[in-house]
């Protein structure tokens, strides 16, 4: 018997995609379709990113999407919005402290459907 991909079970993260996917098409954005994708893994296989990474790559006032986890290592010295599945108790106080915020992708999605001015962090 061969194994079918069945893709995430938790009916959340399945809405989530269905929900990236629909606002994809009809604002015709490419970047929800992208973190569907990468939502639609395993969760072993989606993004750890440790905030010393959105340190690195971002400046404040940027807002960032993380498909997957965001970890605590390193630290973030300007504000920024992060959109994750996830975030370690850590790394949520650290981006607080600096001033920035931590919401669901969803939150984002009804926020800002066309997507200008996000960023994907992997």
């Amino acid at each position: 018997e061969r194994s079918v991909k069945s893709g995430p079970t938790d009916p959340n993260t399945r809405a989530l995609i269905n929900a990236l996917r629909k606002t994809s098409l009809k604002h015709n954005v490419k970047i929800w379709k992208r973190v569907a994708e990468m939502i639609a893994r395993p969760a072993r296989q989606r993004p750890a990113v440790n905030i010393g990474k959105i340190e690195r790559y971002t400046s404040a006032g940027d807002i960032v999407i993380v498909p997957g986890k965001i970890l605590g290592s390193g630290i973030i010295t300007h504000k920024v919005t992060v959109a994750a599945l996830n975030a370690s108790s850590t790394a949520r106080s650290a981006i607080v402290g600096a001033g920035g915020s931590v919401m669901s992708i969803d939150e984002l999605l009804t926020q800002a459907p066309k997507g200008r001015g996000i960023t994907i962090i992997v």
